[in-house]
């Protein structure tokens, strides 16, 4: 009657033999499993999901004995009652012999199927153990503090190629079917939800050997032979290289004899992840494939050496390894400044559903819980690495990376607590002013939310004022009943000194005055964003700042100017600013080269247009948006590629993502040469097969299809599906979504449920696609609707992939109607796993409905005393 299994008996080690036949979708398997009784007991309970059991035996220092077998699938636990009880110190064995089902559901282990260019395809196996999916393959203690060594063995088919954690040992052929048995060394102690299997065909690997490491690893990158060839070779240099940063990082030299999802030895990758191809991926994608090789790098040393007690403190793995994954591409790729982006993609990010209602704090505090796959979010992956670097700041680099060797060494092949990391943080670095590691870790970590404090200048500028400190909410209905409070660390620097000053809110003080050395024009508090709370100036203070981003922007750094902007445009969601000041803030952008303020300022325009998308001044607003970068756009060379003896790993990305942003912003406001260029290339890609610049596929397919009829839309599709590279699927895609013809529309539409045309695990990008086009975007979620059943038996009945086609299709809403009427469409359906997403959701739906009921009045008028400004310039020059 309980979630978490009993800890009288618990495992030592796994003896495991499986066969996933492939053809049959079925699994038959047998484990034995080594226990140690810890307290007296006349039960054995474990883990066990969609597997029957076929026989078992119990031996008790080497006796067999008879037992009672029971299951229960709510808990999916299997139970073992003994005639008598066993008693500490016993040897205890339980042998099983059971069978199940291997599913194309990426749960478990489960059926990956690859096709070539050919429509040729292959089926494999891969396994997705995470968080408690092992329990799927085999009858388990399937829970991370439950660590054991692991033997394992698998049947396959002579063509088939095996890989596990650890190095085979031993391949054999079975006389008596003339299948193989591989055989694999025993593993080190890890959690079950660590081991990983993977049964290929037709499949080749690359290898490579590390250099710096204590001793040499093999790395290999296996993938589909038809796409390994010239797309293996980054992939494969980054593993080698991050393997190296991370074992000198640590002084923990890599604890398996092979380095090869993040599990220990075998780590998996979706292809658009791992795979790089010059012609079809942009140096984005480049860059993004770097960032999640060291994050599951990371992992073999923090979650794999070191794993959480719980799932509780799931972020003590993904929060380091979000963190560790920035350090690690910031060693590895220098010229790329990825630190830059560390606060829009970390603290920022977080910030959006960490100021709901709905929220919940890092540490959950859930001991008893059945959704697991609720933790893995925006607050475990980013918040917790914002918190991470926040400490890191505060600690110092070289404390803070003493103290983790330390916590690594004190707890490998074990488990660990939160509270157990910032005690041996807490002995190699000390705060000052009375402030503690553990207090500072405890109040962000187990608190739900951040703070807001307000910041203003008094007594002739010479005198910083901060005052209320409160828990920052999005939604104006919803009170903040806790009385939270934080030790708040407020790094201030001043028009007047350049240096950052530090200075502490400690919790509960709601005013405070801070003598500054001279008198400040304005200033920044938490420059550098090293703090996790949002800032709210005083009138004065925005004046000058706007003042100064006009006058000369660079004078405040790209971060600061990127954590102002993000903060002025949350406070206009509760009406803490008016929306003028956000708009006096932004016009500073036309002279703004920031690739990461470009790209907020950028989604900011592109949420506030789909808000303004039914009122009658949105030209206005258009308007508004090409005055920010019609001198921008003019600078920008569609065919500026980068200097061909540069060294390619060297290139910048946020150049190429500068560029990016700006072209496809000229196109989505109707720019008349940039939808004129777009063309071009379009015409000269499926004309005469000349490839589009990667980074700018998107752009181009769209306004090829949007320009074109219904043969460009063929053509388009034709190339759609003889596209092998990810990237480049999802490009075509988006084009293809992009059609100003109806009939496209539905054809497109009724491919969503065609697992030939698109799969199950890209429908949700196929709606997301089709709800940026205003002509689409209606009869899109129609279509769902009606076909709500067929997408509930393709994707699962509340499952991720479901809730993210939910999420794509209506997060636009804006209405108080729209929203009721969603609210009585989703309230029979079986989504009881994305609770949490479902509120999420909602809650933000009201803080668009909000935003419209408090600023667009204001709006409205701003624009129109813009537009006349304008004008009067425009009549001002003509005149002259």
């Amino acid at each position: 009657d309980e979630i978490r299994l009993p800890n009288d008996v618990v495992p030592e080690h796994y003896n495991i033999t499986i066969h996933p036949d492939i053809e049959d979708q079925t699994l038959t398997g047998q484990v034995t499993i080594d226990l140690r009784v810890t307290n007296q007991t006349s039960v054995i309970v474990l883990h066990a999901s969609r597997l029957n059991l076929s026989s078992f035996y119990i031996n008790v220092n080497n006796k067999k004995v008879d037992a009672e077998h029971t299951s229960c699938n709510l808990l999916q636990q299997w139970a073992f009652t003994l005639e008598n009880p066993i008693e500490e110190d016993d040897e205890v064995v339980l042998g099983m012999e059971y069978d199940g089902k291997v599913l194309a559901d990426m749960h478990g282990l489960y059926i990956s199927t690859h096709h070539d260019v050919k429509g040729r395809s292959w089926k494999s196996v891969a396994s997705q153990f995470e968080p408690t999916h092992a329990r799927k393959a085999f009858p388990c203690f399937d829970e991370p503090n439950m660590k054991a060594t692991f033997q394992l063995s698998v049947v396959r088919g002579p063509h088939y190629v095996t890989r596990s954690n650890m190095n085979l040992r031993v391949s054999r052929e079975r006389a008596e079917d003339g299948l193989y048995i591989d055989v694999f060394e025993r593993s080190v102690k890890m959690s079950t939800y660590l081991l990983a299997v993977a049964v290929l065909d037709n499949y080749d690997y690359m290898k490579r050997l590390t250099k710096s490491t204590q001793e040499p690893i093999e790395v290999r990158l296996y993938a589909p032979r038809d796409v390994l060839k010239g797309q293996a070779d980054f992939g494969l240099d980054v593993a080698v290289r991050a393997l190296e940063y991370f074992e000198d990082y640590f002084n923990i030299s890599y604890p398996l004899e092979k380095g090869a999802m993040e599990n220990w030895g075998l780590v998996t990758f979706r292809d658009s992840a791992l795979l790089y191809n010059e012609e079809t991926c942009s140096t984005l994608n480049k860059e993004h494939i770097a960032l999640v090789i060291c994050h599951e790098i990371a992992h073999q040393w923090f979650g794999n050496l070191v794993t959480m007690d719980w799932w509780n403190d799931l972020w003590l793995n993904e929060g380091f390894a979000n963190y560790m994954e920035y350090r690690c591409v910031d060693h590895l790729f220098p010229s790329w400044n990825i630190m830059t982006r560390f606060y829009a993609e970390n603290s920022g990010s977080a910030m959006d559903p960490d100021g709901l209602t709905s929220s919940r704090p890092i540490n959950a505090g859930l001991q008893n819980t059945t959704n697991i796959m609720s933790l893995f979010d925006a607050i475990s992956y980013h918040k917790a690495a914002a918190i991470i670097h926040m400490l890191q700041g505060l600690a110092g680099e070289w404390y803070f990376q003493k103290a983790l060797i330390e916590y690594l060494n004190k707890y490998k092949y074990d488990n660990a607590k939160g509270e157990e990391l910032w005690r041996v943080v807490e002995k190699h670095a000390s705060l000052p002013h009375g402030v503690t590691i553990e207090n500072l870790a405890e109040a962000f970590t187990t608190q739900v939310g951040y703070p807001l404090v307000q910041i203003g200048l008094i007594n002739n500028d010479e005198e910083i004022l901060v005052h209320n400190q409160t828990r920052f909410l999005f939604n104006n209905d919803d009170e903040d009943e806790d009385d939270l409070e934080w030790p708040i660390p407020v790094h201030i620097r001043t028009d007047e000194k350049d240096e950052a000053q530090l200075k502490w809110l400690r919790p509960g003080e709601q005013k405070v005055h801070w003598r500054l050395d001279s008198p400040a024009k304005w200033v920044i508090a938490n420059t550098g964003g090293v703090g996790y709370f949002k800032v709210l100036y005083d009138r004065k203070i925005y004046k000058e700042l706007g003042k100064q981003l006009e006058g000369d922007h660079t004078e405040i750094s790209a971060i600061d100017r990127t954590m102002l902007i993000t903060d002025a445009f949350d406070f206009t969601k509760v009406g803490l600013l008016d929306v003028s000041t956000y708009m006096d803030l932004i016009q500073y952008a036309k002279d703004e080269r920031d690739r990461m303020a470009w790209s907020v300022i950028n989604q900011q325009l592109k949420q506030l247009e789909d808000l303004l998308s039914e009122t009658d001044y949105l030209h206005l607003f258009r308007d508004f948006q090409r005055s920010l970068i019609v001198k921008i756009y003019d600078e920008v060379d569609w065919d500026d590629d980068e200097d061909d003896d540069s060294d390619s790993d060297e290139k910048d990305p946020s150049r190429t993502g500068f560029r990016q942003t700006i072209l496809t912003l000229a196109c989505r406001l109707g720019h008349g040469d940039c939808a004129k260029q777009a063309v071009i290339r379009f015409n000269q890609w499926s004309v005469l097969g000349k490839k589009a610049a990667p980074e700018l596929q998107n752009v181009i397919y769209e306004e090829g299809v949007k320009a074109g009829d219904t043969g460009t839309w063929e053509k388009t599709y034709a190339a759609y599906q003889k596209a092998t590279a990810p990237n480049e699927k999802q490009s075509l895609m988006e084009g293809l979504a992009a059609t100003k013809d109806p009939k496209l529309v539905h054809r497109l539409l009724r491919m969503t449920l065609d697992p030939s045309a698109i799969k199950a695990n890209n429908v949700h990008r196929a709606f997301s696609a089709l709800a940026e086009n205003e002509l689409s975007r209606t009869a899109a979620w129609r279509f769902f609707k009606i076909n709500y059943d067929e997408f509930e038996k393709r994707l699962g009945a509340g499952s991720n992939l479901l809730f993210a086609c939910i999420r794509g299709l209506v997060e636009k809403t804006n209405t108080r109607h729209d929203l009721d009427e969603l609210k009585e469409f989703l309230a029979a359906k079986k989504l009881d796993n994305n609770k949490m997403k479902m509120r999420q959701l909602y809650e933000n739906i009201e803080v668009n409905i909000q935003w419209r009921e408090l600023n667009e009045d204001k709006f409205e008028e701003y624009l129109h005393e813009w537009d006349e400004r304008r004008r009067r310039i425009h009549r001002r020059s003509k005149n002259q």
